[in-house]
């Protein structure tokens, strides 16, 4: 945003000053909305708005100056002395003095939080305009203790671009930071207010500055543009692909699943149970001799093989019965509940290298893998999409879970650069990462999803997608997102008692929601016989507690999203 912000002001010609007014009036019509939608106290009471002396403080002093205009009741305090105010921060300070009717204090020598907490006594919404995303470091002094005070007030709290004390990158802070019930972030979102599931954002709110983000070699390091982006409802309806009326099963997609072992045939059946309701029109499970006998007493619509005679796997004889399988599919779907011993991690690095039917890897076939993913996959015939969770990424990088989950994009960028996979690092607000560098950000967070056998279905969606012929990019995108909303649907019935089970048919219902979409959207805005590019940089706000959620049978009407 630096950079768009000085590629906007070089190169569109647009003064800085006016980028800030119209990030201070958006901030105030939030507030406005956030006062007018409180019970009788928060509209009859004042607004408080704290500003630093940079840019987000300016922000605030412009939001000030329009809410005072609107008759709104505001005040004003600074955690800097009013000379230390900085470039159009300082224009706006002395333009709201000079339009008098706001209350403006010096809270430069506050240093205890007693006299922060009577300056929001009857504040009816508190707003933090101190730090934005510049900010590094842990918050001491007076900011500290602004924010102390202002997180034990009962008012209703905005936070202006990012909550101060926040990373912008990161999503964590290191020590006290500003717990938002609502951002209000300038020009598009940050990754600190996705990355990480925990972080105090509240809802984000995008304010439109009036101007394009510039990336395309004005606005980006060295022409690269924006590399990060976050799933949404349009991108993904626009990417979903249609069965034409002609289709049959067999050019829906044959997915061949190599999963299950005696004890561990549910995963298998749940991958195949997904990958139909996902859309494949024809699933084999292959397993061991063993293995397929316990499949054959569970399922009905899936079909079963057999790689071993036995409950030992002999690398050739799997392999050569594999390879003679896959030959029948579009896809393969490989590593849940598979056995663990030698012969069958042989067979997994044998398939990864060698196989010329793009392959979803997970579970066990990922510790298969081990550190020596990168050159067993380098080399590989056609696309690979890994969906390890923290522990597995973990095993492939040579990393503690710890590691992994301190810097889940740049572990996951650096895994799909040496491996030149598609990596899925699942989790609350999974990453998608490619070789090139980009990275897919899902903004859900559903708790109902930690439930054993969720993996399983993620990867059985993944296979039916590749084997429709989709883009491995596109199909990882999808499944992260259907999977993701799946979960919240359930989740409003069923909560925390959501089982892996109760997923697949879900999954199906929310695909025909976004199909339906898709097809609505083509109809308004694409010309007979035209294309509708995606917008997968458009950005959804954020899953949120209390929010709008998906409900069974009938799911209601998405989610109002923001830009990205």
């Amino acid at each position: 945003m630096r950079a768009a912000d000085a590629a906007a002001i070089s190169g569109l010609g647009v003064p800085g000053l006016i980028l800030m007014e119209n990030a201070g009036r958006g901030l105030a019509g939030i507030i406005r909305r956030e006062v007018d939608a409180g019970d009788g106290a928060r509209r009859d009471g004042d607004v408080a708005i704290v500003c630093g002396a940079g840019n987000n403080g300016g922000d605030g002093f412009v939001a000030a100056r329009h809410l005072a205009r609107a008759g709104v009741p505001v005040h004003v305090v600074l955690t800097a002395p009013p000379d230390a105010a900085r470039g159009d921060a300082a224009l706006n300070l002395t333009a709201l003095q000079r339009m008098g009717g706001v209350a403006i204090a010096d809270g430069s020598g506050w240093t205890t939080e007693a006299p922060w907490r009577n300056w929001f006594a009857g504040a009816a919404v508190v707003v933090d305009a101190i730090f934005g995303t510049g900010f590094r470091g842990a918050l001491e002094g007076v900011p500290a203790a602004a924010v102390a005070a202002m997180n034990a007030a009962s008012a209703r709290k905005i936070a202006v671009d990012i909550p101060s004390g926040l990373n912008a990158d990161t999503g964590r802070a290191d020590g006290v930071v500003f717990r938002a019930d609502v951002t209000a972030t300038m020009g598009a979102c940050k990754l600190g207010l996705f990355v990480d599931a925990d972080a105090p954002v509240g809802r984000v709110e995008v304010v439109e500055l009036g101007v394009p983000i510039l990336v395309d070699g004005r606005g980006a390091d060295a022409g690269a543009g924006v590399r990060t982006h976050l799933l949404d409802e349009p991108g993904i309806a626009a990417m979903l692909p249609r069965r034409r009326a002609s289709a049959h099963k067999g050019s829906a997609g044959h997915l061949l699943v190599v999963a299950g072992s005696p004890g561990k045939t549910g995963a298998a059946v749940l991958v195949g149970q997904s990958a139909l309701r996902s859309g494949a029109g024809l699933v084999t499970i292959a397993s061991t001799a063993p293995g397929q006998a316990a499949l054959d007493a569970k399922v009905v619509e899936l079909m079963t093989a057999r790689y071993a005679k036995g409950a030992e796997v002999d690398r050739d004889e799997a392999v050569a019965a594999l390879t003679k399988l896959a030959a029948r599919s579009q896809a393969i779907a490989i590593g849940p509940g598979i056995p663990t011993g030698d012969g069958m991690h042989a067979v997994v690095r044998r398939l990864a290298t060698a196989a010329t039917r793009p392959m979803v890897l997970d579970a066990d076939a990922l510790n298969a893998l081990g550190t020596d993913a990168p050159a067993v996959l380098a080399l590989a015939p056609a696309p690979r999409v890994l969906t390890p969770h923290p522990a597995e990424m973990g095993r492939l990088t040579g990393l503690s879970t710890a590691d992994v989950q301190a810097d889940r994009l740049g572990v996951a960028r650096r895994l799909a650069a040496a491996t030149r996979a598609i990596v899925v690092l699942k989790g609350a607000r999974t990453v998608i990462a490619t070789p090139d560098g980009r990275a897919f950000v899902s903004p859900i967070a559903c708790a109902a999803l930690a439930t054993a056998g969720s993996g399983d279905v993620l990867c059985g969606v993944i296979g039916a997608l590749l084997a429709s012929g989709a883009d491995p990019l596109e199909a990882a995108q999808i499944a992260v997102f259907v999977h993701g909303l799946a979960g919240e649907a359930l989740s409003v019935d069923l909560g925390d008692g959501v089982a892996a089970g109760d997923l697949p048919i879900a999954i199906a219902s929310v695909i025909a929601r976004l199909q339906h979409r898709g097809e609505d959207r083509r109809a308004v805005t694409r010309p007979a016989g035209g294309r509708r590019e995606r917008a997968a940089e458009r950005a959804p706000k954020p899953a949120r507690k209390g929010g709008r959620r998906l409900r069974r049978p009938s799911p209601p009407k998405p989610r109002r999203r923001s830009r990205s």
